[in-house]
């Protein structure tokens, strides 16, 4: 890659440079020969053939690159020409201009030379005499060859820089891998003593930080696992004494599965004595969600195959309460009989605390396929659509509906967002009466609520669920957010249902995330607005950039830079003078003075558009008088500039802040006001300033000038906000049709070493 990318650079910028050379080569060779028919003029109609020859001579001598020049008088004879060995004869049959030509450019091979570029520049219009200035072309290529050995060295350089960049960071890649390599192997033949021990912060790291992680785990396991053996045997010596309790089971000839035996703890499980026990159905003590396991067990038992160690199943007291027992089967002899040993545990505790973890679980999972539902680049109203639509699946209801205040209108107003299990219009007529409901809170309650036994008045009795039952109760869950409700979750039940005390939890956590999401969306909606701005005047203060370096390149191009050009022929001219006609010279000397003059002056209004020189010299008070009096001098409005208070200087980045500010705001009242007057006002006050512009012009319309959504927002206005903002500054701008418009700036800033205008309140103390 590194040399396919340097040979199309070397050809990409040899074919730029020589083009740009060959350019320039042109515009310089136009511009000696013009100069040089200039200078030969005058001597070649008056036939002094000696000065035109000295002066080609002298043309050659002092260009750059000049291989020879050549003249041809009005009758297309050879009067004057720079070649040593002689005048070329077949030169006078190339590149001769046409009648209508007055400079004409081609490219010749000359043995002798290389290549010639000859630059034919017509002496004066009406004649037929010429001027030829050849010019060679051998810097060009040697410029060019040049770019290209750069060129071809630097991605020799690239390539072996890679190599050896490649071939370090392949060993500094490959060291670790080895290493952990060679540890993975050690775990995999059971040595889990020792921890891997790689430095680093890279992903290698962390999975040597996963193998140790997965060692010390296999250890733990492995030492509980021998500790659970030796716990197992010493269980089954001391099983008799264990405490457990224990029922033998047989079948009878109704092929039914009595208890032929229970110790005293199975009584004490089942609440049953002994005498009651015995001979009773083993389904009798059996709640009916576990009978079909031990149904199961029983048939692998008439199969022949291996009992399950272990289940749990829920049993019935006899006082009526359930009770979870863990049961171990195994098949043994009871009084030479098959039967069957059942052994077993009270789990009761153990499995509340179990269903309360599924039932925890359940509400992270909920919680967690909420915020999926949530996240994402949806809008608001598709975000809170999914989220209902997962609620409504989690706690298993068939319908709800979202709604969210609007506080910029009325904190009274709700606008519906989504509903799901009834039509759109009836849940749009359900928000607005739910706003006057007796059961319904009020505005900013912060309170899950459920409605069992709605009012006769409730507007929630209307309403059929989409399996054609009634609602008949409902809850009511704010959407809060730091304590502000921003709007209501509503799910509806039918007679059949109930919201549990868990289901109350879970839709109060939902509620809180469901706050956040919202708030989250306006904040993401605000955000976005900003970023479009601030793009927007990114992309504004570029193209004005652009912009003024194009309208400053343009006025040096057509104004100074001619200006100069014109002035070193002058001089060129006046050397040649000198030795000829010393009076002439110094009169041409003095209007070369004064168009130095002129040049100066054009490249110190170009500078001040850019910078005024006051700001850094006399400081920004005098800079900003100057600049409303010359900017509004000339437009027939009526500058008036007053300072107050006790000016200091203000450090260089907050000066040219405020002068930029009321640079766009008198730029501003020019363009748009029609203002017959202009006012400037600088308030200093202790670690304070007021910067104020005003006119009595026509004024407009702020709030539609800065929120356009057309893409036409006033960039000015902006530019001056963000300028203000950087300097910890606020803009504030007041305008109205017909009453004018005022822009301030309001700065506060810290004790500063205070720099006074003393010397200087004859420029600005008026």
């Amino acid at each position: 890659m590194i040399v396919v990318m340097g040979l199309l650079t070397m050809g990409a910028i040899s074919t730029i440079v020589q083009q740009a050379m060959t350019q320039q080569l042109e515009e310089q060779g136009l511009t000696y020969s013009r100069m040089a028919a200039d200078n030969v003029a005058n001597p070649l109609l008056d036939g002094n053939v000696l000065i035109v020859q000295r002066t080609i001579e002298n043309l050659q001598q002092t260009g750059s690159g000049i291989s020879y020049v050549y003249v041809i008088d009005n009758d297309g004879k050879v009067a004057a020409h720079t070649f040593s060995g002689g005048f070329p004869s077949n030169l006078t049959n190339i590149n001769i201009l046409e009648r209508n030509q007055d400079t004409n450019t081609i490219l010749l091979n000359l043995q002798s030379q290389g290549l010639i570029r000859d630059v034919g520049v017509r002496i004066l219009k009406g004649l037929n005499a010429e001027i030829h200035v050849g010019f060679s072309q051998n810097s060009i290529s040697q410029w060019t060859y040049n770019v290209r050995k750069l060129m071809l060295s630097l991605t020799l350089y690239g390539v072996l820089l890679g190599a050896v960049a490649a071939l370090i960071l392949s060993t500094l890649i490959t060291r670790p891998l080895k290493k952990l390599a060679s540890h993975a192997l050690r775990l995999g033949k059971g040595d889990l003593e020792e921890d891997i021990i790689i430095r680093g912060k890279d992903e290698i790291v962390e999975l040597a930080l996963c193998l140790n992680r997965m060692r010390k785990d296999l250890f733990t396991g492995m030492q509980k696992l021998r500790q659970s053996e030796e716990s197992n045997r010493t269980l089954l010596e001391a099983i008799s004494a264990a405490g457990e309790g224990i029922a033998v089971f047989q079948e009878n000839g109704n092929q039914k599965n009595v208890m032929k035996f229970v110790n005293e703890q199975y009584e004490r499980l089942t609440g049953y004595t002994k005498e009651e026990l015995l001979e009773m159905e083993e389904n009798k003590v059996l709640r009916p969600e576990s009978k079909e396991q031990v149904e199961e067990i029983w048939n692998r038992y008439h199969q022949g195959l291996r009992l399950p160690k272990q289940i749990e199943i829920a049993i019935n007291r006899k006082d009526g309460s359930k009770l979870y027992v863990e049961a171990s089967y195994c098949s043994t002899t009871y009084e030479g009989n098959q039967a069957i040993i059942c052994i077993n545990r009270d789990i009761t505790e153990k499995k509340k605390t179990s269903l309360e973890i599924i039932r925890k679980n359940r509400e992270l999972e909920a919680l967690n396929e909420l915020s999926k539902a949530i996240s994402g680049q949806m809008n608001l109203k598709d975000k809170l659509n999914e989220a209902l639509n997962t609620i409504l699946q989690v706690i298993g209801k068939q319908a709800g509906w979202i709604f969210i205040y609007n506080d910029r209108e009325n904190e009274n107003q709700a606008e519906l967002m989504c509903q799901i299990g009834i039509p759109s219009e009836e849940a749009l007529a359900q928000t607005k009466q739910f706003q006057v409901c007796s059961c319904f809170a009020k505005p900013n309650s912060n309170n899950v609520q459920v409605h069992s036994s709605p009012s006769i008045a409730c507007p929630i009795k209307q309403l059929a669920l989409p399996d054609g039952t009634k609602a008949l109760n409902h809850v009511y869950v704010p959407l809060a957010y730091k304590g502000r409700v921003l709007g209501v979750l509503n799910i509806i039940g039918s007679k059949s249902e109930s919201f549990t005390k868990e289901d109350i939890n879970l839709l109060n956590s939902i509620g809180m995330q469901l706050g956040v999401a919202i708030e989250n969306a306006e904040l993401w909606v605000e955000l976005n607005k900003k970023e479009m701005l601030r793009k927007q005047l990114l992309n504004k203060v570029i193209t004005a950039q652009e912009e003024e370096r194009k309208r400053i390149s343009r006025e040096l191009h057509d104004e100074s830079s001619q200006s100069i050009a014109a002035l070193g022929v002058g001089l060129k001219s006046v050397i040649e003078i000198m030795n000829y006609d010393k009076d002439y010279a110094l009169r041409i000397l003095e209007d070369l003075k004064k168009n130095t003059s002129m040049i100066l002056k054009e490249l110190h209004h170009i500078i001040y558009d850019l910078r005024p020189s006051l700001i850094d010299d006399l400081g920004l008070l005098p800079a900003l008088r100057w600049y409303v009096e010359s900017r509004l001098g000339i437009t027939g409005i009526e500058p008036h500039v007053t300072f107050t208070g006790n000016p200091i200087r203000l450090p260089d980045e907050i000066e040219i802040t405020i002068f930029r500010i009321v640079q766009e705001s008198i730029t501003n009242a020019i363009k748009y006001s029609n203002a017959g007057n202009v006012y400037l006002g600088l308030e200093f006050g202790h670690n304070s300033l007021v910067v104020y512009v005003k006119d009595d012009g026509v004024g407009f319309n702020v709030d539609e000038a800065l929120n356009q959504k057309n893409g036409k927002e006033s960039f000015g206005l902006l530019g001056m906000r963000e300028r203000a903002e950087l300097i910890g500054g606020e803009i504030e701008i007041y305008s109205q049709s017909t009453m004018g418009t005022r822009i301030s700036l309001k700065l506060d800033f810290p004790d500063l070493e205070e720099e006074r205008y003393e010397e200087n309140q004859n420029i600005f103390g008026r």
